[in-house]
Order: C-alpha cells, then structure tokens, then sequence
C-alpha cells in the first residue's frame, strides 16, 4: 500500500483525478433509496408533496434525501440515512487525509463526495441538498471549527429572528473559519464551491419560498418555518418570541401613551 501511495505521490495530476473520481462515484450512492427500498420494498420514493401552513397551497420538491425519509416513513429511518449519508462522505475524505498527508487532496474527495450526492450519476443526477455530507465532512476536517460556526450562526439567528440562519449560516461563516485556521487559501476556495453547490441544490425550493412569501402574501411564523424543515416546533417559537428582531417588532407595534 506504501508503494501504491508513493507512486501516486509522484503523479499529482493522477491523484487529484482519482481522489475526485472516487469520492463522486461513492458520493452518488444514495442512502435515501436505499433505505426506502428495504423498508417499503417499493424502488421508487415519491417526490416530496406537503401542504403549506396557512394556505391551500402545495410545496413540492424533486429531492431525494434523509427529510424525504423522514417525511415518508418515519423519523427512524430518516435518522438512519442522514448518518450513512455522513459516513460515505467522511470515510473517504478521512482515508485520504491519512494516506496523503503532504497535500489536501481529501479536499477534493470531499467536494465531489458532496456533488455525486447531489447530482448522482446512477439515478439521473436527481440526489439531495447534501446537509448530511457536509456535515460529515467537516467534522473530518475541521469538528472544532464546525461547532463553532453552529454556536455562531445560532447566536445571529436570535439576532435576526430567523430560524433558516440558525440552520445553514455555518456553512457560509466556514468559508471564513478554515481560511484563518488553516492559513490556506485552498480551504477558503474548497467551502465556496461546497457552499455554491448545496445552494444550487436548494435554489428551487428556496425560489418557490420567496414566491410563496412575496407573491403569494402568505405569512410564515419561524415556528411554521422551524416544523417544516423538521427542527421542530420549539426553536421556531423561541425565535418568534425571544429573538432580538422580534423582541424589536413588538416595541415597535407597541400602542403609544
């Protein structure tokens, strides 16, 4: 094995294309099938359909993922997926970190571990968000630094009253994180494109959230939001109440004496 590492060593270019290769085909294994199939027997998982609180309209997304699961057939199984969708990312980045210490070529096998799980090769290009991927990932690379950011992002969504910061603002203040912890420009460039796909994947329901708020006029409380995207119903009504912006709002709609 030794031998197999210092050839490739020598053959940079090769590496990288192995590394990336890989980490795709592995990455485009998609743990959301597979779970569904053992347990309903059924190889085809119905798209996502939900009813939008407070409307008579209808949320629907082509994206297969762990919520899926979780919406389907239960918490359980959705649990299950989330943590095999981890493990196939980790494992891999993990492995080449070991193995090729002298460069971040893990780098690569964890970029496009996350682009096959969203775009896999094996079933049209039609994965998931890769939530559970990066989060994988990053606890291979950096767990300190991904507790941190969470710690971060959920301090700036009581600021801002918003549960979809608490959720996802980690992933954009890591870019910041690894370029100051590493020192590398390389981990900055490396959480851009992983930021810039899973925000791609999310673009469509994102656009059909915007439209639903803005054009449709329909008003979302964040605990409406935090159910929705199974944070549960605690977190959403801590921020409609105790948030900074809605602390802000009520003294604003306060009747004056």
């Amino acid at each position: 094995m030794s031998e197999v590492a210092a050839y490739l060593l020598q053959k940079p270019w090769l590496l990288a294309i192995l590394c990336s290769v890989t980490g795709y085909l592995i990455g485009s294994v998609s743990f959301a099938r597979i779970v569904y199939f053992i347990v309903t027997k059924n190889r085809k998982i119905e798209s996502f359909s939900e009813k939008v609180p407070h409307s008579d309209e209808i949320f629907e997304s082509d994206l297969v993922s762990a919520t899926l699961v979780t919406k389907k057939i239960g918490a359980r199984y959705g649990c299950m997926t989330s943590i095999a969708d981890m493990v196939k990312v980790a494992v891999p980045t993990m492995l080449v970190k070991l193995f090729f210490p002298s460069e971040p070529y893990f780098l690569l096998t964890a970029l496009f571990g996350v682009i096959g799980h969203n775009l896999p090769v094996y079933y049209r290009f039609k994965g998931g968000r890769g939530e559970s991927s990066i989060l994988g990932i990053l606890l291979v690379i950096n767990w300190f630094g991904l507790l941190l950011v969470n710690l971060a992002a959920t301090i700036m969504g009581f600021i801002t009253g918003s549960v979809l910061v608490v959720r996802w603002g980690g992933y954009v203040l890591m870019i910041f994180w690894l370029w100051y912890y590493f020192n590398d420009w390389r981990y900055a460039l490396f959480m851009i494109l992983l930021n810039f796909f899973f925000w791609l994947s999310m673009s469509k329901d994102l656009t059909r959230f915007i439209e639903l708020k803005k054009k449709k006029g329909i008003e979302f409380t964040e605990e409406d939001v935090s159910e929705f995207i199974l944070m549960g119903k605690s977190l959403g009504r801590a921020l409609d109440r105790y948030s900074l912006y809605a602390v802000y709002k009520k003294l604003k709609t306060r009747p004056r004496k």
